[in-house]
């Protein structure tokens, strides 16, 4: 056996990495060897599959499932000018009532000074937003607040979920989580979902390209052993 196994290392160019599986392979009933190669490439297809069905379980609530609204950008255009409407409501409430600095209209009081924008604004409240009319102020205008009190998600969109407290404003512009998370770790998933799905694909990616290379190896070596064998 020792001869044959120096014929062979001697007819074909090893690497001393090689060289050392060769040995081993030459020293190991075949069955064995070959059950634990087989074993060993299988565990990285095995890893990354579950990478796979890991990012795409990330993935689905973004958008994915019944329930989702067609398109981000159609939801917070709307969003953006109904709160624009609404402050516009305020200073005409503010004239014809009568109102000073500081009084804070109710969306009833609104209503009149809407136009069609009262059934815009029942839609974005039936969807889950909760408007908050702030009081009437020289400083501060449009500084009414939309916030979602529940999660969204998106068929289409950049950002496909956002979760419940949410909030809107034309003059703050959104924030996304809601600054009262108490986990560090659970605002950082939730604002790097995208990422992470991008990590873990690659990652399975990378143990596929593994597979193919061990598999690669495994067909070599054992062509190679049986044309031996048959020498």
């Amino acid at each position: 056996m020792a001869c044959k196994q120096e014929s062979l290392t001697n007819a074909v160019e090893w690497t001393p990495v090689e060289r050392l599986c060769l040995q081993l392979w030459a020293t190991t009933p075949a069955p064995l060897t070959a059950s634990v190669m087989r074993k060993s490439g299988s565990a990285y297809l095995v890893v990354a599959l579950a990478l796979l069905l890991l990012a795409i379980f990330i993935f689905l609530p973004w958008g994915a499932g019944p329930g989702a609204l067609p398109r981000e950008m159609g939801f917070w255009v709307p969003l953006q000018t109904s709160l624009s409407h609404l402050d516009q409501a305020k200073w005409k409430w503010m004239e014809e009532k009568h109102k000073t600095e500081g009084d804070t209209p109710t969306m009833e009081d609104l209503a009149p000074y809407l136009g069609d924008w009262t059934n815009s604004i029942k839609h974005m409240v039936a969807l889950g937003v909760e408007y908050k009319i702030t009081p009437l102020s020289e400083e501060k205008h449009q500084s009414d607040v939309a916030t979602l009190s529940r999660d969204l998600r998106f068929q289409r969109g950049f950002c496909r979920y956002y979760r419940a407290g949410t909030k809107f404003s034309i003059q703050g512009d959104r924030f996304w989580p809601r600054y009262d998370t108490k986990s560090s770790l659970i605002a950082f998933y939730q604002n790097n979902r995208g990422l992470l799905v991008l990590v873990l694909f690659t990652l399975a990616i990378g143990n596929v390209l593994v597979f193919v290379v061990k598999k690669i190896q495994s067909v070599r070596m054992t062509r190679v052993t049986h044309e031996h064998q048959n020498a």
